[in-house]
């Protein structure tokens, strides 16, 4: 925030102070430091009761803003989101705002919050969230015709085909929900955590593998049946294992030509998961672990430290996003994965912790 002469006094003036706009700056602690007029005016409390309080009690619906805050501060960018619905908790009534974020290097982040503009005007607005509605209407259109056409199918196709059909309606309606939470700006770092069995899971990824690659190479379950329900948000799991489960399927037929293809999964209990960084007292919390294991050529030494970094892949049209998903996936599940790869071929393991005490979840 830079100063300026007023032009009456001749005195130094801060121009948020005469910024048609709220301005508040929030420490890495999430704690409110700064706050202009605005920001008095439209969270309903003086500066003096602003500064200091974390800006998650400033706002009674506000999950949009905080993950605003918080991926600006961890992707160190500019945002742009219009159409954010927050509900002061200094006020009765949710207001729709235009957010602007700009992070600081010594962890906070600048936030200014305005009056939505035209919405023809808002649709041009380069931003995260304007880009998931954008993506989400795009996916959605193409979706229902599938799925529409999958049920029609369904009442009238052979009982044969009634197993692939049903795929087809249960990826449909996945894929929607997932781009339906994408496009109000809920990242993968924010899971919605429940009771699921990690085996049903994994069944519905592999069988939509199997039909994707349609009897190229064999699919391998060792699993151990006695897991427990474990929380975790299944869609974004799902998202994970998929991307997971796709890689080892292109790597096996990659090497097909020295090897059967083969992508095989395992799961356990590992006894003694450790995260990394974790303290003493997690040293000794009872997790599940995936194994999937796949017949490829392997991963070149030097590239196992950056395979989940974004845009690392060793494929010649690849993006190298998948990896950086799982890896989003399963950190916000305070869980590990890890990849070990030789000649024999490539093994990334997912450790997932189980409730508090190894119990049933639910």
């Amino acid at each position: 925030m830079s100063d300026r002469a007023d032009p009456k006094t001749g005195q130094d003036s801060q121009l948020s102070e005469h910024a048609p706009l709220a301005l508040i700056d929030v420490d890495k602690a999430g704690l409110l430091r700064a706050a202009n007029p605005g920001a008095e005016a439209l969270f309903g409390f003086s500066r003096r009761n602003l500064i200091g309080r974390p800006i998650s009690k400033l706002v009674v619906a506000g999950d949009q803003l905080l993950q605003l805050i918080e991926y600006a501060r961890e992707s160190q960018a500019d945002i742009a989101s219009p159409g954010v619905t927050l509900k002061p908790a200094g006020l009765s009534d949710q207001t729709e705002v235009t957010v602007r974020l700009r992070p600081l290097a010594d962890g906070g982040v600048v936030v200014a919050l305005s009056s939505p503009l035209n919405r023809a005007v808002e649709d041009h607005i380069p931003g995260v969230a304007s880009f998931g509605r954008i993506l989400g209407h795009e996916i959605k259109n193409p979706l229902a015709g599938i799925s529409g056409a999958a049920q029609l199918l369904l009442r009238k196709g052979r009982s044969d085909e009634r197993e692939l059909l049903e795929l087809v309606c249960d990826e449909c309606s996945r894929i929607e929900r997932l781009v339906n939470r994408l496009s109000t700006f809920e990242l993968f770092s924010s899971p919605q955590l429940r009771p699921m069995n990690i085996h049903q899971v994994l069944d519905r990824v592999l069988a939509s593998e199997e039909a994707a690659f349609d009897g190229k190479l064999v699919f391998a379950r060792r699993y151990d049946p006695s897991l427990p329900d474990i929380p975790g948000d299944s869609d974004h799991l799902h998202e994970a294992f998929q991307n997971i489960v796709r890689n080892a399927c292109e790597a096996a037929l990659a090497n097909s030509s020295k090897r059967a293809p083969r992508v095989e999964l395992r799961t356990a209990f590992e006894t003694r998961f450790a995260r990394r960084g974790s303290n003493r007292s997690n040293r000794l919390r009872r997790a599940i672990r995936i194994d999937v294991i796949d017949t490829g050529a392997g991963v070149d030494t030097a590239q196992l430290p950056n395979v989940f970094e974004a845009f690392s892949s060793s494929k010649s049209a690849g993006r190298g996003l998948g990896l950086t998903v799982v890896k989003e996936v399963v950190n916000a599940h305070s869980g590990q994965v890890e990849i070990s790869s030789g000649s024999e071929g490539t093994r990334m393991s997912v450790f997932l912790p189980m409730a508090s005490g190894g119990s049933n979840v639910g």
